[in-house]
């Protein structure tokens, strides 16, 4: 069993391996086996959880990844292609220079910039706010993930650049497809016609407020928008349990009320002041949004 996420079969030869509490994975990725090849979206946050993803493909479909997609930029995505630099890597041109852009040029300092986030949340163990000790252990345990990673890290790019779709044919088809730029400048879906499933990355979150920081709320509405154009039966979020329509169907409307929310934190009102989208407030992390708001608002 892997020890950093868990593998969810959503279709045959279609499993979700979703990001367990580890911290070493932090995002989900997916294995498809196509009947002859084997793709791989999303590499997860480090080479550790990484290399679970790349014996899991191999035990699941016999075979290592032909095909790695990455959805966008973000490390918790990108960060553990290294472990499938044997593999043809697949992104578009923005993600790619997003991520050369983001990639850390000194590791010794990297090292002790997270040794320093690590610090600062260590301290809030002793708070007496009960959620902010749990964010503050999650964060610890994550970060502690991620400083083991760093020293063997090589930045891995992708090799293959999609502009609008690539389509893979084979004894099952998929297309890797982007409309543009929602969750970031630039986002890219696996869509599985036959079976109408949606590996969606981090456009789709399940019952959890994304991460908006680097968004355009407006931009990822519309895309959802035209994601439900498909039809999609099932969903592989890019964080949270894989799911149905219902979830892109929460979430364009989640985010027309987010930009209206920009709008106001830029003329004067308090993030914290402002009441969650209608239908999200059990959702986890409003703190997520309410920072993002405030992020947003300065753009």
């Amino acid at each position: 069993m892997p020890e950093h996420f868990k593998l969810v079969e959503t279709a045959p030869g279609v499993h979700a391996a979703v990001a367990d509490i580890t911290g070493a994975a932090v995002g989900n990725a997916t294995i498809i086996d196509t009947g002859s090849k084997t793709v791989v979206v999303d590499t997860f946050m480090t080479a550790q959880a990484a290399a679970e993803l790349r014996k899991a493909a191999v035990e699941l479909t016999g075979r290592s990844a032909f095909l790695v997609v990455n959805t966008h930029w973000h490390g918790d995505h990108t960060s553990g292609n290294q472990v499938f630099a044997d593999a043809v890597i697949v992104s578009t041109r923005t993600t790619l220079d997003l991520m050369v852009a983001d990639a850390p040029a000194d590791l010794t300092a990297y090292e002790a910039e997270v040794d320093g986030y690590i610090a600062s949340f260590r301290a809030k163990l002793d708070s007496s706010d009960e959620a902010e000790r749990a964010l503050a252990k999650r964060r610890i345990a994550g970060l502690e993930q991620l400083r083991q990673a760093i020293p063997g890290f090589r930045l891995t790019l992708p090799d293959v650049l999609v502009d609008d779709r690539l389509v893979i044919t084979g004894g099952r088809d998929l297309q890797v497809i982007t409309y543009g730029g929602g969750h970031t400048d630039s986002d890219t879906f696996v869509w599985m016609p036959a079976e109408r499933l949606l590996v969606s990355g981090d456009l789709c979150w399940t019952r959890i407020h994304p991460r908006i920081h680097d968004g355009h709320p407006a931009a990822w509405a519309a895309i959802l928008d035209r994601v439900l154009d498909l039809n999609p039966v099932t969903v592989i979020p890019g964080h949270g349990s894989p799911a149905g329509s219902e979830v892109p169907e929460a979430l364009a409307p989640y985010f027309r009320a987010v930009d209206s929310m920009v709008d106001e934190v830029s003329t004067g009102a308090d993030p914290a002041s402002l009441p969650l989208p209608a239908g999200s407030e059990g959702w986890d992390g409003p703190e997520r949004l309410r920072d993002g708001l405030a992020v947003l608002a300065k753009r």
